[in-house]
């Protein structure tokens, strides 16, 4: 595995499966929405979830979390108030991101 949408890809199922054995419920996961696109859609205790997925296998670049930039965080809500107001005006709305920093994963719930 070398291309970096094959590791990303792998990412998001280690996610989808921590995130469903965490008791989430994954409603959809690479929602594509004009400007762009929601890792992972979750309803958790009836809160709406979006789940930022983000991968490290080194240090190098800095961890995982960190790749969630203020630019990232900012596109991410855009997207995500498009979406609940289509589909849940009235949802409590809730921003988690899933950090796999080598083999380690980190769920950090109302990360922004």
């Amino acid at each position: 595995m070398n291309s970096a949408s094959e590791k990303g890809s792998e990412g998001e199922s280690i996610a989808e499966a921590f995130l469903r054995s965490s008791g989430y419920r994954v409603l959809q996961r690479n929602a594509r929405l004009p400007g762009g696109e929601i890792d992972l859609i979750c309803i958790e205790n009836e809160t709406l979830v979006f789940v930022e997925v983000k991968r490290r296998d080194r240090a190098s670049f800095g961890s995982a979390l960190s790749a969630v930039d203020a630019r990232k965080r900012a596109k991410l809500r855009s997207l995500a108030a498009d979406y609940a107001q289509i589909v849940a005006p009235k949802a409590r709305i809730r921003f988690d991101v899933v950090a796999l920093d080598g083999s380690r994963t980190t769920l950090h719930r109302n990360a922004f």
